[in-house]
Order: structure tokens, then C-alpha cells, then sequence
């Protein structure tokens, strides 16, 4: 990556919001009239061990959990004043770690603490008008909305120079993806939807685990122009089960296509990763 200055910096800069006199008070206040409580210990920690609180919970509880204490601070957030900034401050903090797979995910040639800023500035945006009739899914609808905005936003940049662009999310995203990771969710739902269109999965397949992984790949190669989507779809059929047995060739010169492609892949991941 070229460099992580945008998290950094947002880190830093809540570590002065959490030092921040009656801060803590005031969330504890808004959680606990939404039915959401702490014993001491999260008190005595200060606003960085709520929230970090909230998170350990998260990964115990179901979803009803994330969705009830994010909702208690966007109705805040969606208002004026300064009450309505902190708990927005508070939301995206929260939301860091989605911000930043969002990113790596958009990056595609770009400078990642630009690329960074952006989903940063996205995400703040979402969260201060985040429609409050959606009753479920919160973590992931504020990603899925935070990764159409800044798709757009980034292509509108693009447009400018000569910069390797995405060619999707040009409809509005929709779908409940689960609550476990919304920042994985989000991007698998757009990566199958390219994917589908490239001719790289069939009826049925999915884009979970180490064949998204190669999906993935395959689909930045093409949008890279690292690789032709002819090349792209003959190793989607390659690397499918059971392709030896259909492709009608004899061991020997399976095992020399399979070479190939290892070699062209191999390049390829390493073009990948010099280019995050």
C-alpha cells in the first residue's frame, strides 16, 4: 500500500474526541435510553472501550445487537448540533475497519490514502443521512451505501485521468448480505455481479473462499487489461471441479495447460499486489 496516513490521521483525531470532556457521559446516555447498557468497566474506559465493548459484543450476539446500538446513535447522527457530529464521529469509528477493506477493495491504480479519503468522506455522509426506515442489516447498509457513493465518486475522478476504472455499481445496490463481515458482503455482492457479467461464474456459483479469491483476480486482471477475458473465462473453466475429466485431453497435456497457467496467474498476483 502507499501508505495508511488517512486512518492514521482519523485515529489520532479520535483519541482527541474521546479525551474530550463529557463525551463518554453524553453516549452512555443516548445507548442506555435505547435500552443498551454497560457495567463500570466501560465507563471507567472512557468512549474507545464503549465502543470497543460495543465491538466484543457484536461478536458474541446476534444481529439484532449491532443494529440496535447503531441505530440509537444514527437517529442521533441524522439531526443538528453538536450532539449529532459525535455520534456520527462515533458511528464511523465503528466502522473503520469495513472503511478500510473498502478501500483496498476500490483502490485499482489509485494512491490508497487518496482512495482512503474518499471512503472516509463517503462514509460520513452516509452516516449523517442514513435512512432511518431500514430496520435491519445497519453495519452493512452503511457500507453497501458508503461503496456505491464512493464508486461513483471515484469513476467522476477518473474521468479526469488516466486512471484504470471499476465499470460497476452504475445501479443502486441492493440485498441483505450477512452481518458477520458487511465490508466482505458488500464487495462480494458487487464482485459476483461482475464477475457474472464477465462470463466467469455459472448458474449457481458463488464467489466464497479461495475461488472468489481467483475470481477476484481474474476480474482485476481484466479491468487492468493484465489479461484478454477470453484468457480470463478458459481459467474460470480450468480451475472449476471435475474440468479434466470434460476437457477431453490426455494427462500429459493437461498438465502442461495447467503450467501455463500457474505461470500466467503468478504474474499476474504479483502485478496485483504491487499495484495495492
Amino acid at each position: 500500500m502507499n501508505g495508511t496516513r488517512v486512518f492514521e490521521s482519523l485515529n489520532a483525531e479520535w483519541a482527541v474526541v474521546c479525551a474530550e470532556p463529557g463525551h463518554t457521559e453524553m453516549v452512555l446516555g443516548w445507548l442506555r435510553d435505547g435500552g443498551v447498557h454497560f457495567g463500570n468497566g466501560a465507563v471507567e474506559g472512557g468512549l474507545s472501550e464503549v465502543l470497543a465493548e460495543l465491538g466484543r459484543r457484536d461478536r458474541t450476539q446476534d444481529r439484532g445487537h449491532s443494529d440496535r446500538w447503531l441505530r440509537v446513535l444514527l437517529e442521533r447522527a441524522v439531526g443538528e448540533g453538536a450532539g449529532a457530529l459525535l455520534a456520527a464521529r462515533v458511528v464511523v469509528q465503528a466502522m473503520v475497519p469495513g472503511a478500510m477493506r473498502l478501500t483496498r477493495r476500490l483502490q485499482c491504480g489509485r494512491d490508497y490514502d487518496e482512495t482512503g479519503q474518499v471512503i472516509v468522506a463517503c462514509l460520513f455522509q452516509v452516516v449523517r443521512r442514513f435512512p432511518l426506515g431500514r430496520t435491519s442489516g445497519a453495519a452493512a447498509n452503511l457500507l453497501m451505501e458508503t461503496l456505491h457513493l464512493a464508486s461513483r465518486e471515484l469513476k467522476a475522478e477518473g474521468a479526469e485521468g488516466d486512471v484504470v476504472q471499476y465499470p460497476y455499481l452504475d445501479e443502486v445496490l441492493s440485498g441483505e448480505p450477512a452481518d458477520d463481515d458487511p465490508a466482505q458482503s458488500a464487495w462480494a455482492s458487487v464482485l459476483e455481479r461482475q464477475a457474472a457479467r464477465a462470463g466467469l461464474l455459472r448458474d449457481g456459483e458463488g464467489v466464497d473462499g479461495a475461488r472468489g479469491e481467483l475470481v477476484e483476480l481474474l476480474v482485476w486482471a481484466v479491468d487492468a487489461g493484465q489479461m484478454d477475458a477470453d484468457r480470463a473465462r478458459v481459467i474460470a473453466d480450468e480451475t472449476r471441479v471435475g474440468a479434466q475429466a470434460g476437457a477431453g485431453v490426455s494427462a500429459v497435456a493437461w498438465r502442461k495447460r495447467r503450467s501455463r497457467t500457474v505461470r500466467q496467474m503468478r504474474v499476474v498476483a504479483e502485478q496485483w499486489a504491487q499495484a495495492a
